[in-house]
């Protein structure tokens, strides 16, 4: 379900080998599990999450990386990953992220250009920071 609050942090997916999975990274603050959702702003702050080692085969998209536009997520990290797709008759999409920061390490299969390098800039209330609007 959308919205929260919290955070997760700190998590570390590594060693792992798929197979013929829809989505084998995923991060997804806008998800729903039913067939229709009001869309929500809160969201539950994701930070340092890192994914290492991931190998094997995809059936949809290698990486869905959905985050909040109030609450980005930060510092997401992939390092060596290998994932191919299946060609089975399935229709296969490209890396996709939103609002998504971090760093790639090392050559990523397939390439992953969607995470934004560095930390989202922060949008501040011109009130706060003592401007006059």
């Amino acid at each position: 379900m959308q919205g929260g609050s919290g955070s997760v942090q700190g998590v570390l997916f590594s060693n792992i080998q798929v197979s013929e999975v829809e989505f084998p990274i995923m991060i997804d603050q806008y998800y729903c599990d039913h067939s229709s959702c009001k869309n929500h702003t809160s969201a539950v702050a994701v930070s340092n999450i890192a994914y290492e080692n991931i190998r094997g085969t995809y059936t949809v998209k290698p990486v869905h990386v959905s985050c909040s536009d109030s609450k980005p997520c930060r510092d997401v990290r992939l390092t060596d990953i290998e994932l191919k797709p299946v060609s089975k008759g399935y229709h296969m999409y490209e890396p996709f992220c939103w609002q998504a920061f971090g760093e790639l390490y090392a050559p990523t299969i397939p390439e992953i250009d969607c995470i934004q390098q560095g930390a989202p800039s922060s949008s501040l209330d011109p009130d706060e920071a003592g401007c006059v609007a």
